[in-house]
Parts: structure tokens; sequence; C-alpha cells
């Protein structure tokens, strides 16, 4: 009788807390990297070159991590309400991806060629290192 009594209260209260917690990292905000300090500062040309020599060793020093990017800025893209600025260390090469954090206005925006510095979150290395929740440093 003691143990069924335990399993009608214990499994509900479980199930009970882990809805509450699903619940707060739902409704959490999403942060960006402005409040953040940079673990790293580097340029464009070395963040690519350290991906594209050894992406696992480059993943170990950089992956969650903030980092500061410095470089040329090559191309932005816009999709929907979100711009992802686009690095490129190479002409014709991958680049730095830039994803800037949502809702994110820039007065006034840079133009191609211009020399910028990009703080955010790196995600990793596909064909190109990404940056997730970006602002610009100024």
């Amino acid at each position: 009788m003691k143990k069924k009594t335990i399993l009608w209260v214990g499994i509900p209260l479980l199930l009970l807390i882990a809805a509450a917690w699903g619940y707060h990292l739902y409704v959490k905000p999403h942060q960006s990297a402005a409040g953040e300090s940079a673990d790293f500062t580097v340029s464009a040309d070395s963040l690519y070159r350290q991906y594209q020599t050894d992406e696992h060793s480059a993943d170990q020093k950089y992956l969650g991590k903030v980092i500061e990017v410095s470089g040329k800025l090559s191309e932005i893209q816009h999709s929907g309400n979100s711009e992802i600025w686009i690095l490129s260390p190479q002409p014709g090469g991958g680049g730095i991806n830039c994803q800037l954090f949502a809702g994110t206005k820039i007065d006034p925006e840079p133009k191609s060629g211009d020399a910028v510095i990009v703080k955010g979150r790196c995600t990793g290395f596909l064909m190109d290192v990404n940056l997730a929740d970006c602002v610009l440093r100024r």
C-alpha cells in the first residue's frame, strides 16, 4: 500500500517539476553576446585558417565561446528580420558568417569593404565559421 502511494504521488510530482523546468527554459529570454566579455580576440583570417587547418582543435578552443573577430565585411544578407554579415578572409574562399542578434539595428549600417569588429558566440564550422548572437563592437 505504501509503495502505491509513493508512485501515485511521486510520479505526478516529478512530471510537474519537469514541466515547470521546461516552461522556464521556454520563456527564458535569448541572450546576445553584447553583455559578455570576449574569451578570444582574433582576426577573420586567423580564425578561418585555424578551422581549415584543424577543425577538431579549433572546436575545442572556440566552440561555444564568445569571440571577437575583426575583418573586412564582404556581404550583408537579409533573411526576414535577421541579418548575416559575411567576413571573407580570402576572395572566393570561405569566410566567417556572423548572424546578428535578432532585432539589432545598426545605424549607419556598414558597407561592403568596411573594416568591422564583431562579437559573437562560435557555433562551429560548416564550410564557413559560424558565429551566432553577434553584435557590432564600436
